[in-house]
């Protein structure tokens, strides 16, 4: 179930920024995720879905069809799959696409703002450009969130990995719970 939050607080936590039409909330088996857009960007669904992804974040001030940075995300349920098992099938699957002169490198510490690691992947190809720039990937036991940072030639690449490092460090992970019950 995927939905968007228009709540100003969940059950005790204190966002690092408020919860509006752009924060994205999924009820997972076990846990609870709030998915924060990083500052000046907004949620796009519909369009985003039409390119496989369960939604995508923009800049505000562009368009999704000529965004020049979009970070999607996809979320997976993974029942029974072994996380490091489908992230090590994903990037093969990335690096088999750009080709072995694709460097798929890990992006060390990287954490939620919940404490949860996110595996982080650089994708680079200094002979050429490639527009899917890094991966994320958090472990949620029965689910798997892949976020994935992806832009156009006009983008700064440097100022983009820092966007979408903020997107994944704002990520809230918590145990299912009814709000208003301790």
């Amino acid at each position: 179930m995927f939905l968007l939050l228009t709540v100003p607080c969940l059950a005790g936590t204190k966002p690092e920024k408020g919860l509006d039409r752009n924060t994205a909330f999924y009820k997972g088996e076990s846990l609870n995720y709030v998915i924060y857009p990083p500052d000046h960007f907004q949620m796009i669904d519909w369009e985003a879905t039409g390119d496989g992804y369960s939604f995508a974040f923009i800049p505000t001030d562009q368009e999704y069809d000529h965004a020049d940075l979009m970070i999607g995300v996809n979320i997976f349920k993974i029942r029974g799959l072994k996380f490091f098992d489908v992230v090590a099938r994903d990037t093969a699957a990335v690096r088999e696409h750009y080709g072995k002169r694709a460097s798929i490198r890990t992006v060390d510490s990287v954490f939620a703002a919940s404490g949860q690691a996110v595996s982080v992947f650089f994708v680079n190809d200094t002979s050429r450009f490639i527009p899917n720039v890094m991966l994320g990937y958090v472990d949620g036991r029965t689910e798997m969130l892949v976020f994935e940072l992806v832009i156009t030639d006009r983008a700064a690449r440097v100022k983009a990995e820092d966007v979408f490092v903020q997107c994944l460090r704002r990520l809230k992970v918590m145990p299912l719970g009814e709000l208003g019950q301790r």
